[in-house]
């Protein structure tokens, strides 16, 4: 090896066993709390390291590198513990919201909620029974693998520090652009506190736009999607879900994202719902269906 390898051994071995805790984390070999303390025991044994030879006339600098590099990775991966003991995520129904009285859109949205490990929750079996036990009706339990939970940590870091926008941020820019008014309801709407998701940006459009005398609507009619400032509607997650719920709730259609409009297809055979199911690709598309809809 030459000088210059020896130079950067320390640093180069301290990425080398990050990136492999990181790797054994994400396929789920080890928890966030061990990987956390391995990264801080790399900080105690560089600074020991650096403590036991300071007198000694030999290169400092590398170790100084690698106790910097450690408390920065420390630092951004500390969420980790805080997330350690979510194992599960329930799908639970919600209430299709009619913000605009009269206007016939319905917001169709799901809750999910997370579960933590503890000593009364053990396994999703647990889990099930204590939602059954509780009457509390649910759609699905999704067990949280720890690349899930990796993901959302760093988007919540990323979404803190303003380096981008929450999806219900983003959606509440869209629909503003889209409605190009002001309207009460969905002011209060988009002000709600804890509120996440884009899937409601088509339904507050279509909302507003009802409210606003571009079409006139007498049918009671779900509503799913996210929209983008051009009026185009993206892909939206839940699908099974919310179709359930519109069906439940004595909707005869369902408007949703025609990136969606497979796996849509699919529920309602497999379900074998009689509700119709309308894939739009924009807002324009949506309302051209409604209209033809309400000449009927």
């Amino acid at each position: 090896m030459t000088e210059k390898t020896y130079y950067n051994f320390p640093f180069v071995g301290t990425l080398l066993v990050y990136l492999t805790e990181l790797y054994l984390y994400l396929i789920n070999f080890i928890s966030g709390s061990f990987f956390v303390v391995v990264l801080l025991s790399m900080i105690i044994l560089s600074l020991m390291y650096l403590l036991i030879t300071i007198k000694l006339v030999i290169p400092k600098l590398p170790f100084i590198f690698s106790v910097i590099f450690s408390v920065i990775i420390s630092i951004y991966e500390m969420p980790l513990i805080l997330i350690d003991n979510y194992q599960y995520v329930v799908t639970i129904p919600s209430a299709p919201e009619e913000l605009i009285h009269g206007s016939g859109i319905f917001i169709l949205t799901i809750q999910t909620l997370q579960v933590a490990s503890t000593g009364s929750v053990e396994n999703e079996q647990t889990v099930r029974e204590s939602y059954n036990h509780n009457h509390i009706r649910f759609f699905d339990i999704i067990q949280v693998k720890n690349h899930m939970l990796y993901s959302s940590k760093n988007k919540q870091i990323f979404e803190a520090l303003g380096l981008i926008q929450t999806e219900f941020e983003q959606m509440s820019e869209n629909v503003a652009v889209n409605i190009k008014t002001s309207n009460k309801s969905i002011d209060e709407f988009l002000a709600r506190e804890n509120s996440s998701g884009s899937s409601a940006g088509l339904a507050l459009v279509l909302s507003s736009l009802s409210e606003q005398g571009l079409f006139q609507n007498y049918r009671l009619i779900g509503v799913t999607g996210a929209i983008n400032k051009n009026g185009k509607v993206t892909e939206v997650g839940g699908i099974e879900e919310k179709i359930q719920i519109a069906n439940e709730n004595g909707f005869s259609y369902v408007i949703l994202p025609y990136a969606n409009i497979s796996e849509a297809k699919e529920v309602k055979k497999t379900l074998n719902l009689p509700i119709k199911i309308v894939g739009v690709r924009d807002v324009d598309e949506a309302i051209h269906f409604i209209k033809e809809l309400n000449k009927n």
